[in-house]
């Protein structure tokens, strides 16, 4: 039996075609089933988190997120704080938390999200941590955001910032090409200095591609899996690329020199100059300094099962 006083916000990121796809997909069946939504948009002044904050003045018992990494960031200080669970239909480019929490296609989503509201079926959650981290910027501004999955300084940064050379995915490709020759950084990492090519910490494995970047990454963990990659001057860096591709798709990480990896649930990292720095895939300009922590706070996110269930609640 469904509950009829369910409430169900939608937060949209218009830009991907997709996204727009899979809510005329989601929409006839909510009217059909006579359940209560409010859809709101993202714009590129306003990319969740004011939509998270009308949804939950509105009432809402579940959000459902569709768009990607970046909108899922936007969102999830807020509903996590209000304790509202959230269903995610990965419309965006790389989705890199929607694989590693096993959201699937857009097209497996989508009927997920359905068989949630409209017959109940047994769903799983998965507790995400909203990770905090205190920035200083160039500019000597400080201020205090959050991301789900993964952060990076440096030429991890500048690849990201490259992704406007080609649409999608191909974008990220040509602009993690470019970045492989960027420059390196001086930083000091609680009170240890080095000059690397950057550093990053990260809950998820894949962050992008095939290989296991960070092997003992995991989302639900508590803490990051830390690396710095030291590779040397331009003219010698693409054999110590090849190396470490080799190395990461035989699994062999720990073997290469280049790469240096710790866990920890938190670090401080001050730059001698500024550079890029990147959380979840977005740029936040060129910063000296970052103080990166697990959050407290945590997502739960819905993600449908094998079985079915009857008459469950879809925040219980």
């Amino acid at each position: 039996m469904r509950d009829s006083q369910l409430r169900v916000g939608i937060v949209v990121n218009p830009k991907h075609a997709r996204s727009r796809r899979a809510y005329s997909w989601l929409v006839p069946t909510l009217r059909r089933e006579h359940i209560r939504y409010r859809s709101i948009s993202t714009t590129r002044a306003s990319a969740g988190a004011e939509q998270a904050r009308a949804l939950v003045a509105w009432g809402a018992d579940l959000v459902i997120v569709l768009g990607g990494d970046g909108t899922l960031r936007a969102i999830a200080p807020v509903l996590a704080a209000a304790d509202i669970p959230t269903m995610v239909i990965p419309t965006g480019t790389a989705n890199v938390l929607a694989r590693h929490v096993g959201a699937g296609s857009v097209r497996h989503a989508v009927e997920a999200c359905i068989g949630a509201v409209s017959t109940f079926d047994e769903l799983r959650t998965v507790d995400v941590a909203v990770n905090e981290v205190d920035v200083l910027n160039a500019d000597g501004h400080r201020q205090r955001c959050h991301f789900l999955s993964m952060s990076g300084i440096g030429g991890d940064a500048r690849a990201v910032g490259g992704h406007g050379s080609g649409p999608g995915l191909l974008g990220y490709v040509r602009g993690g090409a470019r970045a492989l020759l960027a420059p390196t950084i001086t930083l000091t990492i609680d009170g240890q200095t080095s000059e690397v090519w950057s550093v990053m910490a990260s809950k998820v494995s894949h962050p992008a591609g095939p290989i296991s970047v960070f092997p003992s990454a995991e989302v639900v963990r508590d803490d990051f899996e830390f690396l710095t990659v030291d590779v040397g001057e331009p003219g010698s860096r693409l054999g110590d690329w090849a190396r470490i591709a080799i190395d990461g798709l035989s699994r062999r990480h720990a073997d290469n020199p280049a790469l240096h990896y710790w866990t920890a649930p938190e670090a401080t990292i001050r730059l001698e100059v500024p550079a890029p720095a990147h959380l979840d895939g977005d740029l936040i300009g060129d910063c000296r300094e970052m103080r990166i922590r697990a959050g407290t706070l945590r997502l739960t996110i819905l993600l449908a099962t094998s079985g079915a269930a009857r008459c469950r609640r879809a925040r219980g």
